[in-house]
């Protein structure tokens, strides 16, 4: 059977590159059961039938089975083949899965075969897109898919699985519900004047208006936490050379990452580590020490230092017990003053006798959370995480975690969409006239539409999906 050009089946790799144990080859499109056919010999399906067609597989039946080359008859490996019947598939088309051996070899010989009988590479995202062309999922839920993927940490999976599963999308559109009722006032009130333009109606056309722009508000600043959850949270250890950073590192990590030595400057540049605390994906970066140094590579690595920290999430500003009160203060800057918080290393061996001289100087210059640790013996680490953990719930956004913003693209348009809102509400309260509120408020719902994909361009559809993974 020939199908040209885009509407043919297309297939691709699911599972990484690499040896593996399985692999999973997916093909999508009308008639891909018949076309396959030429190529697959059912050696066993439920109910032991034998030699049956790919085609006569009910839905989400699998079936053992020989994948050959047509042209030669020769078999290329032993396979189980699934076949989903539309609508009820990932992509909302007919789909067949091929779970072939998990080498290159295996792998790239079935595609060569699945290209040569008329199923066309497919492009990236193009299962996904497929899914939210026919109504599968909408565009915020397949946007998800890639974060899903992505997710490193329990949290991060949580979120993006929040998303996928459709709750930012009820979210939206409970607002959207309160927004169309606010239209459909505005035109009774436009229509009958001599009824409804009412100083009560206008309020309540700006009381809403308002009431919606601050939910989408307390979205669009949960992405302070989507962010880190996303991106990773970025922690940055700071202080004079042997202050503890390393030591402190090594802690956090479970087991040796960086060199400690009790010679002043061993660590020379930025070393980062990835960590999950209680859920949430922390990049920890250990820093040079800062000090006036001749060293042409310990001054790149001082400036490396304090890079980071101004780019930092939160800085931890590591003070030992012999560091005096006059050093502490040329380490900090009111670049990221707002973001440190101090801590008291090497508590085990003594406190630092200005400690309450520089936690008081600390104070006046906005630095507000202090802590003594001894990392080796694990003193007060489990209250250092506590910290980290204070600093992504203070993101900002909702109280819970249920729902929060993940993608850079959302939160843009959910700001955009709170100060249309905002604006036609002053627009009412000032008397201008709710007609022009009405205009501001269907810019506002647009907004939301682009999340969800109700209004989104195919050009914007295309970029978004082109991000994705080949096999996704």
């Amino acid at each position: 059977m020939s199908v040209s050009g885009a509407d043919k089946p297309f297939c691709a790799c699911s599972t990484p590159a690499g040896t593996a144990g399985l692999a999973v080859i997916r093909v999508s499109g009308q008639n891909s059961a018949d076309l396959l056919s030429s190529c697959v010999r059912i050696l066993r399906a439920s109910g032991d039938r034998l030699g049956i067609a790919l085609s006569e597989l009910g839905g989400y039946e699998a079936a053992y089975a020989e994948f050959f080359d047509p042209t030669t008859k020769e078999a290329i490996d032993k396979v189980v083949l699934v076949h989903f019947e539309a609508p009820h598939s990932y992509t909302g088309d007919e789909m067949v899965e091929i779970s072939c051996h998990g080498g290159d070899a295996v792998r790239q010989e079935i595609l060569r075969v699945l290209y040569d009988i008329g199923i066309r590479p497919a492009e990236p995202g193009e299962f996904t897109k497929r899914a939210f062309v026919n109504g599968k999922l909408d565009l915020s839920e397949a946007e998800a898919v890639m974060k899903v993927i992505g997710a490193s940490s329990e949290r991060a999976l949580k979120a993006a699985n929040s998303q996928l599963y459709g709750k930012l999308s009820m979210r939206l559109g409970s607002i959207e519900e309160k927004l169309y009722k606010i239209m459909a006032l505005i035109e009774m009130i436009v229509e009958f004047p001599e009824h409804e333009d009412t100083p009560e109606n206008s309020d309540n056309v700006a009381s809403s208006c308002q009431e919606c722009a601050d939910e989408l508000k307390l979205l669009a600043d949960s992405y302070g936490r989507g962010r880190m959850l996303n991106e990773s949270m970025k922690v940055v250890l700071l202080g004079l050379p042997n202050s503890g950073k390393s030591t402190l590192l090594n802690s956090l990590a479970g087991y040796e990452r960086a060199i400690v030595t009790e010679i002043p400057g061993t660590t020379r540049d930025t070393l980062e580590l990835s960590v999950s605390v209680d859920g949430i994906p922390v990049t920890i970066t250990d820093t040079a020490g800062i000090r006036e140094t001749d060293d042409k590579v310990e001054s790149i690595g001082v400036e490396r230092a304090r890079d980071a920290a101004n780019e930092a999430d939160m800085v931890l500003l590591l003070i030992a017990p012999d560091t005096s009160m006059d050093s502490v203060f040329g380490l900090v800057s009111s670049e990221y003053i707002n973001r440190t918080k101090v801590i008291f290393t090497k508590s085990d061996i003594g406190e630092n006798p200005e400690k309450e001289e520089i936690q008081s100087k600390l104070e006046s210059m906005g630095i507000t959370e202090f802590i003594s640790i001894s990392a080796p013996n694990g003193i007060n680490i489990d209250s250092l995480k506590g910290m980290i953990v204070d600093c992504y719930n203070n993101a900002g956004g909702l109280i819970s975690d249920e729902i929060i913003v993940i993608n850079g693209r959302h939160k843009e348009l959910l700001m955009s969409a709170n100060s249309k809102l905002i604006e036609a509400s002053s627009v009412c309260v000032n008397g201008l006239g709710v007609d022009i509120a009405s205009s501001v408020i269907r810019s506002a719902l647009d907004d939301i539409g682009d999340i969800t994909g109700k209004t989104v361009s195919s050009e914007l559809a295309d970029t978004i999906f082109s991000q994705f993974c080949i096999g996704k």
